[in-house]
């Protein structure tokens, strides 16, 4: 583990599950709860995907196939779903070798049969339930944990219990001080973060991670060359996020800080791509290419 990580869960692997956004948002929970609340939860970011796909399959049919089946999506979206679905531990629900293509392909097909047939909400939500991995018949409605039992709804908010996600993103093609539905491809609930000055993201991510708070990121994975900062650097992030140079590519959680012998500052990540990627799992990004590469983040504190 590298030096100045803070607590974690195991690493986990969403393979062809296009869900890192789901992974960080859960990481950083699974963090927090650790580190300040002193209970470990391992959870489960396939309930999540789960639960994605059947409310997508019911807008899709009623909206006649206009609205899309996909499980792209970005940080907000993740914390809409765990407060409306709830919330099971990893150990009760990890299904393998998952495609989230195939399962939107699976489901599209399924929603175009229900169109041309009429054939209504339920036995629609039948069939798509049938089709996606299986689901322990009494996960639904309940399980144990450390002699409680949990609704994953009550789980769900139990978990969120004292915690907060300040969501944060700095650009000047807005006003400061005022949220603004961010216009990134996976934004597809159009959700709104707070804009701020640059330098107040950068500094409140910093005291976050000081004080044993985790961090949620999104943006574009640091590329092999290290981006230099040669000018205003407002201006720099505004430039490539016009010319499609900084997306929400991907997301992690921001785990912890540390410094080269240089005094140099690291962010210490944690990424969803397994234990064979980077240091086991983890990666360093530095300051530079988080002020460049960051299109937003969920900065984690107590309510």
């Amino acid at each position: 583990m590298i030096k100045g990580t803070l607590a974690t869960t195991p690493v986990k692997d969403q393979g062809k599950v296009e869900a890192c956004w789901i992974y960080a948002y859960l990481a950083c929970i699974e963090t927090e709860r650790i580190e300040n609340f002193r209970d470990s939860m391992n959870l489960s970011p396939i309930w999540l995907v789960r639960n994605l796909l059947l409310e997508q399959a019911s807008e899709s049919y009623l909206s006649q196939g206009a609205m899309p089946v996909s499980v792209r999506g970005i940080g907000p979206d993740a914390e809409r779903l765990l407060k409306k679905y709830g919330m099971v531990q990893w150990s009760t629900y990890c299904p393998d070798d998952l495609n989230s293509k195939a399962l939107e392909r699976i489901v599209r097909q399924k929603v175009e049969i229900a169109i041309n047939n009429r054939m209504g909400l339920e036995r629609l939500n039948n069939e798509v339930d049938e089709a996606l991995p299986f689901i322990p018949h009494n996960l639904r409605n309940g399980f144990y944990l450390y002699s409680a039992h949990y609704t994953p709804k009550q789980f769900g908010e139990s978990l969120l219990y004292g915690i907060t996600f300040k969501w944060l993103t700095s650009y000047t093609h807005h006003p400061y001080g005022e949220p603004f539905v961010l216009e990134v491809p996976d934004n597809h609930r159009r959700h709104a973060v707070m804009n701020v000055p640059v330098n107040d993201m950068y500094s409140q991510v910093i005291n976050a991670l000081e004080n044993h708070h985790p961090v949620y990121w999104e943006g574009q994975m640091p590329r092999k060359r290290e981006p230099s900062i040669d000018g205003d650097i407002a201006i720099l992030r505004q430039r490539a996020l016009e010319r499609f140079q900084t997306t929400d590519q991907h997301a992690m959680a921001i785990v912890g800080l540390t410094k080269t012998k240089q005094g140099d500052t690291r962010f210490i990540c944690k990424n969803s791509w397994g234990e064979e990627w980077g240091m086991k799992g983890y990666c360093l990004m530095t300051k530079e290419e988080f002020l460049i590469n960051t299109i937003f983040v969920g900065v984690v504190g107590k309510k």
